[in-house]
């Protein structure tokens, strides 16, 4: 994991991402194939594809049923994958022409990446 992230091979990530031609059903395995191939994490290519709008999610599973207590949909704030907490996180940091460091950002939780994201959007509007 030595290589940084340059445009021609984020480039070439999504060129090959795409050629596999993903379905919410092979999409996670073409990730891992292509991480295991470029020598990067499984959360730093999905990340790129996520930024450059081609990656195709996993089909979401339907619950078996509702408990009764929970709570009415409009009372929580609307839900966001890890990954695209962090595709917003590092759009924000590059925005800022701050260095990503994958082996990192990679690992926080979508609260986190929420979380930090906020911060630096304020000192984006402040600054």
């Amino acid at each position: 994991m030595a290589t940084e992230w340059t445009p021609e091979l984020k480039e070439e990530v999504i060129a090959a991402y795409e050629k596999a031609e993903p379905t919410p059903e092979t999409s996670a395995q073409i990730v891992a194939d292509l991480a295991e191939e470029f020598e990067k994490t499984p959360n730093g290519i999905r990340r790129i594809l996520s930024v450059a709008g081609v990656y195709i999610s996993a089909a979401k599973k339907a619950a078996a049923s509702t408990p009764k207590d929970k709570k009415a949909a409009g009372d929580k704030p609307a839900r966001v994958s890890k990954e695209d907490s962090i595709a917003a996180l590092v759009s924000t940091l590059e925005s800022l022409s701050l260095e990503v460091d994958d082996s990192i950002v990679s690992k926080l939780t979508g609260k986190a990446a929420v979380y930090f994201n906020s911060l630096f959007e304020q000192v984006k509007s402040n600054g």
